[in-house]
């Protein structure tokens, strides 16, 4: 379970998890993801903490996609991605 949410997602593996989840264009720009180039970072983030909850918050790991054309952001959690693709590969 840990290899899935640690290991490497390709740029291609992304655009493939955008297709497959009907995410085909920009929602920013509208622009078809075909005709627009995508640049894909993993970062971890850190959940903001609860004030009514004083426990510590582990960290998130999600990949930033940016849209070329216009610079929108989305972010999408690493470990769902990671295991849609391996669900994906199973299917096949």
């Amino acid at each position: 379970m840990t290899e899935t949410s640690t290991r490497d997602i390709s740029k291609a593996e992304v655009e493939r998890f955008l297709y497959g989840k009907h995410i085909t264009a920009c929602p920013a720009c509208g622009r078809f993801r075909s005709q627009c180039d995508l640049e894909v970072h993993s970062i971890s983030c850190q959940r903001a903490q609860s004030t009514s909850l004083q426990t510590a918050s582990t960290p998130v790991d999600v990949l930033m996609v940016v849209c070329q054309n216009c610079g929108a952001i989305q972010f999408h959690d690493r470990t769902v991605v990671a295991k849609w693709l391996d669900c994906q590969r199973r299917v096949k």
